[in-house]
């Protein structure tokens, strides 16, 4: 029994000190860790990485250098390098986490603050400022174009009125978005279309003259036209109500066809292959448009002027001769200077509005370029 005692105690010894041997380095190893985070395959994201910051040749200041402009060639150390050189380094404790969960340059165009989270970001403050200078990038790799717009004048806005060029500037955009866009434009393109297709019609058919006869004396006809004019004017009439009918017409075939081909599409894919193979015939709607209510304001014009009851030339007749070309003097000048303000200034200022605003924004980022 006494042996057996000593036997146990000698075992009970040498289990302590091979215990000890082994707790010693991982007692080590927390220390050196310090509490930090490590990653499943060991790495210590609390010690500064070297990895990334062989990339930082890539960007001053946090702007990118030519070559590397187009952020989704982006792999994940050039990411990394990217946070890490904002605001001088501000953000340069974060930087491995872009390594670690391997973010490259199309993976950061779709973060947002609670992706950042889950990457382990833990300051809000820096998800804010981070999330902030996420969308800022989008926004001048998305924009291309955009950057290098210029302020149109006003002549110039009167062109893009009627070629419907201002409605070509959109960028940045995909999926769901430029389809809702397509569809949502060419649905009100087709409804005003429509509405003003009618009254155009109406103008042009009732132009002809018309010939009404008796059915008792086949010899008793009374012939005139619908709108009270004759000759020349008559001929502009009938010549622009015609064109403008037909603008309209087709503008509203364009936009309901365009609509179905964009339902037609499967996927994002197969719709921005499908835009880039008719870039320009997207507007045709529009291009239309307006110029159906280019050619409408004309037949308007001419029966203000030239009708011959209530008409400027020849003018009316009778002893309210006076009274009467007062006000159809009042009517033709009213007229002409609401479709002056509307197709000279206010949609032109309007098209201006929208070159100023892109413009704005773009300097707008430049002021705060890469800045938290």
């Amino acid at each position: 029994r006494a042996f057996l005692r000593k036997e146990m105690a000698a075992a009970a010894i040498i289990a302590r000190q091979l215990a000890a041997r082994v707790s010693k380095p991982a007692l080590r190893s927390f220390k050196v860790s310090n509490g930090k985070k490590h990653t499943k395959d060991g790495r210590n994201l609390g010690v500064e990485n070297k990895e990334w910051q062989t990339e930082l040749k890539c960007f001053v200041d946090g702007k990118p250098v030519p070559d590397k402009v187009d952020v989704k060639t982006w792999d994940e150390k050039v990411t990394a390098a990217w946070v890490g050189s904002l605001n001088e380094g501000e953000f340069a404790q974060w930087a491995d986490h872009f390594l670690f969960h391997k973010i490259d340059g199309p993976l950061l165009l779709n973060f947002n603050i609670h992706r950042l989270e889950e990457i382990g970001i833990k300051s809000f403050g820096d998800r804010l400022k981070l999330s902030d200078l996420i969308a800022q990038l989008k926004r001048r790799w998305s924009k291309p174009r955009t950057a290098k717009l210029r302020q149109p004048s006003w002549p110039g806005c009167i062109v893009q009125m009627l070629t419907f060029r201002w409605a070509d500037t959109s960028e940045g955009k995909h999926g769901s978005e430029l389809k809702e866009e397509l569809i949502q434009a060419n649905s009100a393109i087709a409804l005003v279309a429509t509405l003003t297709w009618s009254m155009a019609w109406d103008l042009f058919f009732g132009s002809a003259t018309q010939c009404y006869c008796s059915t008792i004396k086949s010899d008793l006809c009374y012939c005139s036209t619908s709108w009270d004019l004759g000759g020349g004017p008559l001929v502009i009439f009938y010549c622009f109500a015609g064109l403008s009918a037909f603008f309209f017409m087709f503008s509203t075939i364009y936009a309901v066809l365009q609509i179905m081909m964009v339902y037609e599409m499967s996927d994002t894919e197969e719709l921005e292959t499908f835009l880039s193979f008719v870039p320009q015939d997207s507007l045709l709607p529009g291009i239309f448009l307006f110029a159906g209510m280019f050619c409408f304001s004309v037949p308007v014009g001419v029966y203000l002027i030239y009708n011959v009851n209530l008409g400027i030339v020849p003018g009316p007749s009778g002893p309210d001769r006076n009274t009467q070309l007062i006000f159809s003097y009042i009517a033709a000048i009213f007229a002409l200077v609401i479709t002056s303000y509307g197709f000279l200034y206010k949609i032109p200022s309007m098209i201006s509005a929208v070159y100023q605003a892109k413009i704005l924004a773009v300097e707008d980022d430049k002021v705060n370029e890469w800045s938290g």
